[in-house]
């Protein structure tokens, strides 16, 4: 879009070429002739338009109007934007790419949209410590930044910064602008191929922490034992020593409250990223020790603090590391408090374009909205945004790498359960799921919902029709928006290669009707995933038939192009697990039925795959199809049997 102003100066000068006045008619002897109407030296003067400059006149004159109809537009276009650059002024400067710091953007020469209500609303709350998940490249740390500059008295000179901005229209904030010492820290960049160079990477962003409060060391209030603790501390930890982990941020705390007199706050950003790396690369058990130590240290027997602040991706299980903290408020992305705190609204990303002068909002919206937290739909993802501002160009800038890997590594240790429904959500549908927005990473390989969970708090799905009930979230799931579905296409689907592979395998059985390659298929892969059998042998669960449900749509789905495939519909007197309607009616149907083996009624898996095939008869199962027009001598009745890790696949017509 040309800048407003450029294009009033274009018009003004076009305007000056085009003739003037006012172009009226006359009726002369009945027929409509035009005239013009000028002020010339203060009188009007009239003349008629002379046939051979008539259709001249008649363009100029339709032109100047549409130019001075654009000129209005555009100077209320203007005036909106002094409206909005009054509320934000940093929205008209210049994007930047990479800042993260609130005094890279709080000088004026960078882009900025203001989250500082989040201060407003964190101190109406009343929790100790609070827990705000969000996905990478939300904001996070930003708003830790923009909270630490606000409240550290080492930048109350600079009131400048926040004068023009939400929060400063609040008194009670205002009042405790630059008044309240932080401790601020990130573990971002805690990563490593084992627990020994990961555990030391803690001791970094701790060095840093002491290094930003150098101010201690001229302390009066500090005697000089107090300045000595301070500076081995903080040479300690340059210098890599893990054991000072666990005590730093309460010692620093302890100091920073000596010297002014006030308890500091604590923010601590990208708390789960050392678990994260922890669980993909095998040394999870170290590293939720240390957290936790390093955790109940710095938040339960701290004395010297009176607040914090966690961010992080996702809500590590309570049990796992916050099992003493009582005082932590955890707030996810389907929760109702701090919705609007990370990533833009559509308000916000409305008045940015128009502040960069872009007028393709259907577009960006197209493109990139969809994320929901809590209540708030429309959220945006600033990384894309700010990309798009950059480049001007519709291309994915969000790319959540760091959590790829971890859902990767889930995929790999069960691959085809959750492919289904994946393809699914790449298809535009919506899944209903329970979802457990804890993270419990000790049980992510046996627990089904560990994916979905996942999925969610790294924003590649969003949730709506939100209903909690403890720690179960019920809602329905679907890809967040364009942007995501190009990622998930080219990243997410990736991650089934094996299971792929085991897909093409087990078509090719069934379209050969090899009964045996269908059962080794199986016996495979429950073989590879011992956790999925855990409930036994007993049909009192319907637990492993569900599985086995859903492993077969998910083995199965690549054959869309063939059939239609249907799962849990009435047909006759009772509902069959999954049938299989060609698209071609000369091509094979499938009618599939799962059974537990029952001990009790049955001897073995060669008497529950019979017990599958008589329900096929007694309910009639195949009437469906018949009815869709399948000759019935070309409908295959599979029964699937199974006990614990076994499998018995037979067929009959």
């Amino acid at each position: 879009m040309q800048n407003p102003g450029e294009r009033i100066r274009e018009i003004d000068e076009r305007l000056e070429q085009m003739p003037k006045g006012t172009l009226t008619y006359k009726t002369i002897n009945g027929k409509k002739q035009p005239y013009v109407q000028q002020t010339i030296h203060g009188k009007s003067v009239c003349y008629y338009v002379k046939l051979t400059e008539r259709e001249q006149i008649l363009l100029e004159f339709e032109e100047r109007s549409r130019l001075q109809e654009e000129k209005q537009r555009l100077l209320a276009y203007m005036k909106s934007l002094e409206d909005i650059l009054k509320k934000n002024p940093y929205l008209g400067a210049v994007v930047g790419c990479g800042y993260q710091n609130f005094r890279d953007f709080a000088c004026g020469k960078q882009f900025y949209v203001d989250k500082t209500h989040f201060i407003t609303e964190w101190m109406n709350h009343e929790a100790k410590v609070t827990l705000l998940t969000r996905p990478r490249r939300f904001g996070k740390t930003t708003l830790l930044s923009t909270v630490e500059n606000f409240f550290d008295p080492r930048f109350s000179g600079h009131p400048e910064y926040f004068e023009k901005l939400q929060v400063w229209q609040d008194e009670r904030a205002r009042s405790c602008f630059g008044t309240i010492p932080v401790l601020m820290t990130s573990f971002g960049s805690c990563k490593g191929r084992n627990y020994q160079q990961a555990v030391k990477g803690l001791t970094f962003p701790m060095y840093t922490m002491y290094e930003l409060h150098s101010e201690l060391q001229k302390s009066p209030r500090l005697g000089p034992e107090d300045i000595d603790n301070y500076k081995n501390t903080k040479q300690a930890l340059f210098d890599g020593d893990t054991k000072k982990i666990e005590t730093a941020i309460p010692a620093l705390c302890a100091l920073l409250y000596k010297h002014y007199g006030v308890m500091p706050y604590i923010l601590l950003d990208e708390y789960d990223t050392p678990l994260l790396e922890a669980y993909t690369d095998g040394y999870w058990d170290e590293m939720i020790s240390t957290c936790r130590q390093l955790f109940h240290g710095a938040f339960t027997e701290n004395e010297f603090y009176s607040r914090a602040i966690i961010t992080g991706v996702t809500r590590v299980s309570k049990n796992s590391l916050f099992s003493d903290m009582n005082n932590i408020e955890v707030h996810t992305v389907t929760s109702a408090a701090y919705q609007e705190c990370c990533g833009f609204t559509e308000q916000e990303v409305s008045d940015a374009l128009k502040c960069q002068n872009y007028d393709c909002l259907p577009e960006v919206k197209a493109m990139y909205d969809g994320f929901i937290f809590g209540g708030q739909r429309d959220i945006y993802n600033p990384w894309s945004i700010c990309g798009f501002l950059r480049h001007g160009e519709f291309v994915s800038y969000w790319i959540n790498i760091s959590s790829n890997k971890l859902i990767g590594e889930i995929i790999r240790r069960h691959p085809i359960r959750s492919k289904y429904e994946i393809e699914q959500l790449m298809s535009g549908a919506v899944v209903h799921k329970k979802i457990n927005e804890n993270i419990t990473f000790q049980y992510l390989d046996g627990d089904e919902n560990s994916l979905w969970s996942l999925l969610l708090a790294v924003g590649y799905i969003k949730a709506d029709n939100v209903i909690k009930n403890e720690e179960i979230t019920e809602c329905d799931v679907s890809v967040t928006n364009r942007e995501v579905m190009g990622m998930f296409r080219n990243e997410i689907l990736g991650m089934f290669h094996n299971g792929i592979c085991l897909c093409n395998e087990f078509v090719e059985a069934l379209m050969k009707h090899d009964m045996d390659d269908l059962t080794y298929i199986l016996e495979d892969i429950t073989y590879g995933s011992m956790s999925y059998f855990d409930v036994g042998n007993e049909k009192e669960a319907r637990t492993p038939e569900n599985f086995y449900h859903g492993l077969i749509l998910g083995l199965i789905v690549t054959l869309r192009d063939r059939y239609r495939i249907v799962s849990n519909r009435e047909s006759g007197r009772g509902r069959y697990d999954i049938a299989m309607y060609p698209l071609e009616k000369n091509q094979d149907a499938f009618l599939m039925e799962f059974k537990v083996w029952d001990k009790k009624k049955e001897k073995n898996l060669e008497e529950t795959v019979e017990s599958a095939f008589r329900q096929i008869e007694e309910k009639k199962y195949v009437t469906d199809l018949v009815i869709a027009g399948i000759n019935e001598e070309r409908i295959y009745k599979l029964g699937f049997a199974f006990a614990g890790k076994e499998v018995l696949v037979k067929e009959k017509i």
